[in-house]
């Protein structure tokens, strides 16, 4: 049976007298690889701060199934929160001790999966663009979580890190089942990869649409 993990209910959320989210209504489902697709302002990353639980709505409900919280939603918002005088397993080890992670195994495991297995002890301020995302998504994940967050992970990538990031998620949502929810302002890319689509402008979810349609 296919899960529900996030229902969305009529959130608002202004910012002294513009409201940047307005009315949004959306249902998240596990295995979804759900891509939010709008231009610059148009609500992306408000909408996903939301969901992280990193700022209140001003009206409206977010609600998480079971016993899910907030906390066990990995996110990559914005710029990828990575410390560039460290090595990738440095970074790795520093944001896994905030989830009380210690095994080893799983750091090793995460640069692995992000096909940066050989540049774990590589100062993470010499990786490419693309590593960095790689390494940012990896930190979103330490927690172990089923959810992820991410925004616009794709931005400024060369044609060679957009497909290797999109790969990567694809790989993540077939092998362990994770549900993401991806932002994004290029339709062609998600189109690879989302399963699910939501379009937004001016603060407003003005449609869903499958991959199918």
């Amino acid at each position: 049976m296919v899960e529900k993990i996030v229902q969305i209910n009529h959130i608002t959320k202004k910012y002294k007298e513009r409201t940047v989210l307005d009315d949004v209504s959306l249902s998240i489902w596990t295995g979804d690889i759900i891509g939010l697709l709008g231009g610059n302002g148009a609500g992306k990353t408000t909408l996903m701060r939301a969901i992280a639980g990193s700022i209140p709505v001003d009206s409206g409900e977010i609600s998480f199934s079971g016993e899910r919280r907030t906390q066990d939603v990995g996110t990559l918002i914005e710029n990828p929160n990575i410390y560039t005088d460290m090595s990738g397993i440095e970074n790795l080890r520093y944001f896994g001790r905030l989830f009380g992670v210690e095994d080893e195994a799983v750091y090793e495991s995460l640069l692995h999966q992000m096909g940066l297995a050989e540049a774990g002890k590589k100062l993470a301020g010499r990786y490419s663009l693309g590593m960095k995302q790689r390494l940012g998504i990896a930190l979103a994940m330490v927690g172990n979580p089923d959810f992820l967050v991410l925004d616009e992970p794709i931005n400024g990538l060369d044609p060679q890190g957009i497909v290797e990031v999109r790969d990567m998620l694809a790989g993540l949502a077939k092998e362990r089942n994770i549900t993401i929810l991806i932002s994004s302002h290029i339709l062609e890319e998600l189109s690879k990869v989302c399963t699910d689509f939501g379009i937004i402008h001016k603060g407003k979810l003005l449609q869903e649409l499958s991959q199918e349609q």
